[in-house]
């Protein structure tokens, strides 16, 4: 009843809105984005139009809507209907003493424990709620707030499935109280659910390999019926204002009931603090997130670990699991009077294992004795006295345990730039990378017999220069290389090198772009590029290798 009233209310002020466009003075900024690409073997073509229409009434009404035609998309769903067009539509209202929402709903509440609603087109994710939010300032320092409204969140078990295996049903409402002091600022949210699953969601998670997923393996799951669940979160946070330093701190206590089981308990926790020393300016952040029966939908907490810009070294970039797992991360950076700049972090993660499933679900949690996810990068850069050239340099190591049975991966990355302006303002820009990847692996047939334990080495080079011509048009080279070997470890303990693949994939990519006049842009993308993880806020999932094909790329503002 709930979505079906949202819904049609969307539907009227989308038309009312229309109206709007044609009999009211108002402002808008409109961008269009349209890519193609068309390649060879199994490369995935596509053809994506986005158009985002952001319009400032002059009452104080901001609207803000996201049509999309693609078909086929990269990531996603097909568009096969006109309703299937309209993304986005949120309208907006804001005066001095409250502001109201209509549509689909994009909160944070704090550091996101507990309601963090966003949408990233490049991992094609979007958790948010369609409904009616509305927040109310008593004074300065007393805010109050409140949202209902609900959603049908498409997400992926599989991360190599192209649409979606698993779509959960939700009606929610929440209430939030602020207090803002000078030293201290205090937040209160109370956020319930209602939960459907379908059988084929259930069916869909019991792939997963967590713990979650194991125990829905290790239960009689009725497969003609759905499970309907009510969850209650109570979150808090508190921001402390020092001197000396900013500290954070937030807790989620969540009640939810096991899919077909009891009623039981879990949290969230998380810590950040900001401070200088030795002016060195230096982050904080520590997580510690435990609800390991509850599919994530609405919670979108911090990563606490660094999503790396190294082409090499983001392909290696750590799964994080909301709902298990705990650890920090360290960050530094570092100033000089000569313009140079020091940075490094260092990050670190675990996840609670569980001894048995059956019983009492919280007497035997016991932590890994071994660490699943480690990684520390350090990088230099500097500026020439004249300002002309730029460099910077980076080490990356990376190590972790996958929970997938038999694999152990580490990687180093050395990332390295360098930049060079010309006296007219045409500048040339070089990018290499250099990475030595081990995977171990224990290979295993449908017996569980061992038919491979040993290494997986690669090695990899990446190589990209850059000419920019007085900022009018850019001409970029790919050059993306790969050797590989496997060392199987023998009875001695010793490793012996059984096959060499000198070539391995080799990938070569051209690029030109064009900055044309009208805030128009044109990118035309040839050759062959490697495929990988695509990461946005922890959540990843696998681009398509792409072979000997053209791109193409238009993006204009109006």
């Amino acid at each position: 009843m709930i979505s079906k009233r949202i819904n049609n209310l969307k539907n009227f002020s989308l038309f009312i809105i229309l109206l709007s466009f044609l009999f009211s003075n108002a402002q808008s900024i409109i961008s269009f984005q349209q890519k193609i690409a068309q390649g060879q073997g199994n490369s995935r073509n596509y053809f994506e139009n986005i158009l985002d229409v952001n319009y400032f009434f002059n009452n104080g009404l901001y609207l803000f809507t996201q049509l999309e035609y693609s078909n086929p998309p990269l990531l996603g769903l097909e568009t096969k209907k006109i309703s299937d067009i309209n993304n986005i539509f949120y309208l907006q209202y804001s005066n001095s003493n409250y502001d109201l929402t209509l549509g689909d709903l994009y909160i944070l509440h704090g550091s996101g424990l507990s309601l963090h609603t966003y949408s990233d087109q490049d991992v094609d994710y979007d958790n948010s709620i369609m409904g009616i939010d509305f927040s109310y300032n008593i004074n300065d320092k007393i805010n109050f707030s409140s949202m209902i409204g609900t959603g049908n969140i498409k997400s992926r078990v599989d991360i190599n499935e192209i649409g979606h295996d698993v779509s959960i049903k939700n009606d929610v409402i929440s209430i939030k109280g602020t207090l803002d002091l000078e030293k201290v600022s205090v937040y209160y949210l109370s956020f319930f659910q209602n939960q459907n699953y379908s059988n084929n969601d259930i069916e869909s998670m019991e792939s997963m390999l967590n713990l979650l997923g194991k125990y829905l393996n290790s239960i009689i799951i009725d497969d003609t019926k759905n499970y309907q669940m009510k969850n209650i979160d109570h979150n808090i946070g508190v921001h402390f204002y020092f001197d000396f330093a900013d500290i954070y701190i937030e807790q989620s206590v969540v009640f939810h009931d096991l899919i077909f089981g009891e009623r039981v308990d879990g949290y969230r926790k998380y810590l950040s603090t900001t401070f200088d020393l030795f002016n060195i300016d230096f982050i904080y952040e520590y997580k510690d997130y435990f609800i390991p029966y509850l599919y994530n939908v609405f919670s979108a907490p911090p990563i606490a670990f660094r999503e790396s810009t190294s082409i090499l070294a983001s392909r290696n970039l750590h799964t994080i699991d909301f709902t298990n797992e705990y650890g920090y991360q360290i960050e530094f950076n570092k100033s000089f009077n000569n313009g140079a700049n020091l940075r490094g972090t260092y990050a670190y993660a675990l996840h609670h294992q569980k001894t048995e499933i059956s019983g009492d679900f919280y007497n035997d949690i016991v932590l890994d004795d071994t660490y699943p996810y480690m990684q520390y990068f350090i990088e230099f850069s500097n500026w020439s006295n004249n300002q002309k050239s730029y460099y910077r340099i980076g080490y990356d190591y990376y190590n972790e345990k996958p929970i997938e049975k038999g694999k152990f991966i580490t990687a180093e990355t050395i990332p390295m730039q360098y930049v060079y302006n010309f006296k007219k303002g045409n500048s040339i820009t070089v990018y290499m990378e250099i990475q030595e990847k081990m995977e171990e692996h224990k290979l295993y047939n449908e017996d569980e017999v061992v038919i491979f334990d040993g290494h997986i080495n690669h090695d990899y080079y990446y190589l990209s220069p850059t000419y920019s011509h007085y900022g009018l048009w850019t001409y970029s080279l790919f050059f993306d290389l790969e050797k590989d070997y496997m060392i199987p470890i023998l009875e001695d303990g010793t490793g012996e090198i059984i096959s060499i693949d000198n070539e391995g994939e080799n990938w070569y990519a051209m690029d030109f772009t064009k900055n044309l006049k009208n805030s128009a842009q044109i990118s035309i993308f040839y050759g062959s590029q490697k495929g990988g993880l695509i990461c946005a806020n922890g959540t990843c999932v696998p681009q398509p290798d792409f072979q000997d094909g053209i791109k193409l790329t238009f993006r204009k503002n109006f």
